[in-house]
């Protein structure tokens, strides 16, 4: 009777070490090779020749925050902690103004919330991000998430947004999910104005599909005037270990989180191309949209400023 239920007791054991395996650590390194998947050179080819035309400063807004275990952002990252930032990018030039995603507004972030110590929304930056859409020359987003799209989906005067918006077909498809609600007719009719290609939008800013974690998603590449090369790449990762370390997030995290699940294969050998990118560029930039203590050291050391410019 004993060595029955020792059996059983180990069976148990086995499937259950088997599912928290499966679940929290395979499946997520990064193929050895992913050639030809992201082209820097190409990018390049297409920025000005004129310094001068080129974007004096990239400003970060944090609009939320909150912490959650590093495991969730970074297979087998146990004993970490992931201080997520739900941030807009705007880029600066002494004439114009170009904002990348729209973060969270309060309803979405309270619902997103991980941690009760560590949560914070910020109402008045949130208003403030409202404001520099409507002053923007264009406004993208970096993929079809709802931490990226909510003051796009439920911008109070969409109609004096929509003229802005520099979308992907699925980006725009997808903002109905989003609004909880029904959308505004000046937004659900958008004709897309990216095409799926490497695409210049801007001097110095170049949009380079890479769907993956989600259809519509996209990295931006960015030369400002002092000659410096930054790289947004979404959610591809949410922390730059897990580019370094070549580990996506864990079977959980899709199962529990997106809805449709992203496709791994695909932000896998992403993550080996941006990997092998980060080697041979040293002096690139690459941002996560999610990594806070990343954002933090980039104010820090001048490469981001921190708020929007009026």
């Amino acid at each position: 009777m004993l060595r029955t239920i020792f059996l059983v007791a180990a069976a148990l054991m086995a499937v259950i070490l088997g599912a928290a395996w499966w679940l929290l650590i395979a499946d997520s390194k990064a193929p050895e090779t992913a050639p030809g998947l992201f082209a820097v050179e190409d990018w390049r080819a297409l920025m000005p020749e004129d310094a001068s035309t080129l974007p004096t400063e990239i400003r970060v807004l944090e609009v939320g925050r909150d912490k959650a275990p590093g495991f969730a952002a970074r297979a087998g990252g146990f004993g970490t902690d992931w201080n997520t930032t739900y941030n807009s990018i705007q880029i600066v030039w002494p004439d114009r103004t170009l904002v990348i995603d729209g973060a969270v507004d309060a309803d979405t972030a309270i619902g997103m919330k991980q941690s009760e110590a560590d949560w914070a929304f910020d109402e008045p930056a949130y208003e403030t991000l409202l404001a520099a859409m409507l002053a923007a020359d264009q406004v993208l987003i970096t993929h079809e998430h709802l931490d990226h799209v909510m003051a796009v989906a439920r911008h109070p005067d969409p109609a004096a947004l929509a003229p802005r918006l520099v979308l992907n077909a699925p980006q725009i498809a997808a903002l109905a999910v989003f609004a909880r609600g029904t959308l505004d007719p000046a937004i659900a009719n958008l004709a897309p104005r990216l095409d799926g290609t490497v695409q210049l939008v801007a001097p110095g800013v170049v949009i380079v599909p890479a769907p993956g974690h989600t259809p519509g998603s996209q990295l931006v590449f960015i030369r400002t005037r002092d000659g410096r090369e930054t790289l947004l790449i979404g959610d591809v990762a949410w922390s730059l270990d897990a580019v370094e370390m070549l580990t996506t997030r864990p079977v959980l995290t899709q199962y529990m989180i997106f809805d449709p699940n992203e496709d791994r294969a695909a932000v896998k050998a992403q993550l080996r191309a941006l990997h092998d990118l980060m080697a041979t560029n040293p002096d690139l930039i690459v941002i996560p949209a999610h990594d806070g203590n990343l954002i933090v050291g980039l104010i820090a050391d001048g490469h981001l400023t921190e708020g929007f410019r009026n």
